[in-house]
């Protein structure tokens, strides 16, 4: 029953469950600790079959890396260009951070991606990651600019190291969620948006609207 159901499958349903088998094992275990064995068997095909959707781990890999970056595109960044206002932009960062815990592609967690591989050298992968990385740190600086030109918020550091500062607060929320509860997630959140307003925010209701976030977050879960 197995090979006729396997046989029966489309490639492009083929190619969309090598790509979700692949993503999440790369996310626990990282490039080293995933095989092309492990993830045929996770998918049920052979491996003959997977070569032929991906002709090589590293490609795999690639795949995967800029699937993760399309995840987090669509979090951080997609819902606060939809935003005019920079403080409005910058909550909704906040809650696209709180939203990645109900992404069920993350649900087993990413920080396998994370981990440099050793066993081969994954450029295409890396140069997505780095490429993404570059283009968040751009955009939160470019949000804390105008938020600071406006008077609305009060930065006394180089915006660009709060930028990169800020995105290295963000992975070390993010690196852990696969052994983390949502509710914790959310919380973490919601009290790293309260610091951030209490810190640099000239408008006292920011931080306290950010504070309420902590419990809406916490309640959430």
């Amino acid at each position: 029953m197995h090979m006729a159901q396997t046989a029966q499958r489309s490639p492009v349903t083929t190619a969309t469950t090598v790509k979700n088998s692949a993503f999440a094992l790369f996310g626990r275990f990282g490039y080293d600790g995933v095989s092309m064995t492990a993830v045929a068997n996770e998918c049920g095909i052979t491996k003959a079959g997977l070569y032929w959707h991906y002709t090589s781990k590293q490609t795999l890999y690639a795949d995967c890396m800029r699937a993760l970056v399309g995840v987090f595109e669509h979090h951080l960044l997609s819902a606060a260009i939809e935003e005019t206002d920079p403080v409005e932009q910058i909550f909704a960062v906040f809650s696209g951070l709180t939203a990645l815990v109900d992404d069920p592609r993350l649900a087993d967690g990413v920080a396998g991606y994370w981990l440099r591989p050793a066993t081969a050298d994954v450029v295409e992968a890396r140069t997505a990651q780095e490429d993404f990385q570059a283009l968040a740190r751009d955009a939160i600086e470019d949000i804390l600019a105008r938020a600071a030109e406006s008077g609305r918020l009060t930065v006394t550091v180089a915006i660009s190291d709060v930028a990169r500062a800020f995105i290295a607060l963000v992975e070390a929320i993010v690196l852990p969620m696969g052994n983390r509860q949502p509710a914790d997630h959310r919380r973490m959140v919601g009290v790293l948006a309260h610091i951030f307003f209490k810190a640099y925010a000239q408008e006292p209701e920011l931080a306290i609207r950010a504070e309420s976030l902590i419990a809406t977050t916490a309640s959430a879960g």
